[in-house]
C-alpha cells in the first residue's frame, strides 16, 4: 500500500494546534491494528438500500476478512440477498488534554460471500483470539455445536488512517 503524505484536515480557520493531522497506516501498522482483539463494525444493505452495523469478530488472514455467524442472523441474510459490505476496525486513545482522542483506523468496502463453515475450524479461530479465558473452550464448543456461515470479504479498496 503506497503511503501517502500527511494532510491537515479541518477548516482552515481553526487555530494551527486544533488541527489534526491524517497519515496512512504502514503496512505493518495495519496488521498491528487487525490483530488487536477488538471487534469490527460490519455495514450490510437491506432490501431498501439502507445501511446496517452490526458488530463482528473477526479474523484478518492475507487478503481478506473473515467472520462467522449464526446462518439465520439479518446481516447474514442481507449479505445472501447483496454482497455488497462496509468494515471498519478502529481503536481510540484515550482523551488528551488538547481534548483529542487520537484513532487508528481500517475501512474497508468489497463484496462478501457467504459459505459454510465446514467443520467449524474458522469458527474455532476467531473464538479462540477474542477468548482467553478458562470459559475458552467450552465457549468454542457451544459455538461450533451449531452450524455457522463463514463470512470472506476481500476489501477493495482498504483505507487504513491514523490522527495525531
Amino acid at each position: 500500500m503506497a503511503l501517502a503524505r500527511p494532510r491537515v484536515c479541518g477548516p482552515r480557520r481553526w487555530p494551527r494546534h486544533h488541527r489534526v493531522v491524517v497519515r496512512s497506516l504502514t503496512p505493518e501498522e495495519i496488521d498491528d491494528l487487525l490483530a488487536l482483539d477488538v471487534p469490527a463494525n460490519l455495514a450490510t444493505l437491506d432490501a431498501d438500500g439502507f445501511p446496517h452495523v452490526t458488530p463482528i469478530w473477526f479474523l484478518w488472514r492475507a487478503s481478506e476478512f473473515l467472520m462467522t455467524s449464526l446462518p439465520t442472523r439479518p446481516h447474514v441474510v442481507r449479505l445472501r440477498r447483496d454482497s455488497r459490505a462496509g468494515l471498519n476496525v478502529h481503536v481510540e486513545r484515550s482523551e488528551q488534554p488538547s481534548g483529542e482522542r487520537f484513532n487508528r483506523q481500517v475501512r474497508v468496502v468489497g463484496h462478501a460471500v457467504v459459505e459454510l463453515d465446514e467443520g467449524g475450524e474458522v469458527t474455532r479461530q476467531i473464538t479462540l483470539r477474542y477468548l482467553h479465558g478458562m470459559g475458552a473452550s467450552a465457549m468454542v464448543k457451544r459455538r461450533t455445536d451449531s452450524p455457522r456461515a463463514l463470512i470472506r470479504l476481500r476489501p477493495d479498496p482498504v483505507i487504513a488512517v491514523a490522527s495525531y
